[in-house]
């Protein structure tokens, strides 16, 4: 309530919602989703924005952000929607007290729950992209002999040397 963000993936979504789909060879599809998604946007009842990170190489969690008109059209009030968001903002600052932190206002704490999510992703990403390059090189290496496996890692060396990232 404090955002008035999906904290969730759109595939969470598109599960949770009945809106997946799974094809005979097993892959999931959220296409459903996307377009109820788009749809709802185009209404104005939601905001939603895709935003692709090429160092990860995927889609960061996508923004998605209810408007007032969605909480109208589910005949919620201005009232409640604002007295929803000031109660998590005063039991977040209450959190932050026991911690010994200083409060922080509604919109800084919008802020570093959005950056958090966001850099947690990227950091399970690059995990996850870290160890599947890791098994794709060994999967490359199980046939290679001893010898093969010391020559490339001398040219990576040697290589690593000459741009200069030993000193």
């Amino acid at each position: 309530p404090l955002a008035n963000r999906v904290q969730c993936s759109i595939t969470t979504l598109a599960i949770e919602c009945g809106l997946a789909t799974e094809s005979e060879a097993g892959k999931l599809s959220i296409t459903r989703a996307t377009r109820a998604l788009k749809f709802l946007s185009e209404l104005g009842l939601i905001t939603y924005q895709t935003e692709y990170d090429p160092t990860i190489g995927c889609n960061i969690p996508t923004d998605i952000t209810f408007t007032p008109a969605l909480f109208d059209s589910l005949d919620i009030s201005e009232e409640a929607v604002a007295s929803a968001r000031r109660s998590r903002v005063e039991w977040e600052n209450k959190l932050r007290k026991k911690q010994g932190l200083d409060a922080l206002g509604m919109d800084e704490l919008i802020a570093r729950a959005w950056r958090f999510v966001r850099e947690r992703f990227r950091s399970y990403q690059a995990e996850l992209k870290s160890h599947g390059m890791k098994r794709a090189r060994a999967r490359r290496d199980a046939g290679r002999t001893r010898q093969d496996i010391v020559t490339l890692v001398k040219r990576q060396l040697t290589r690593e040397i000459a741009e200069g990232r030993f000193r």
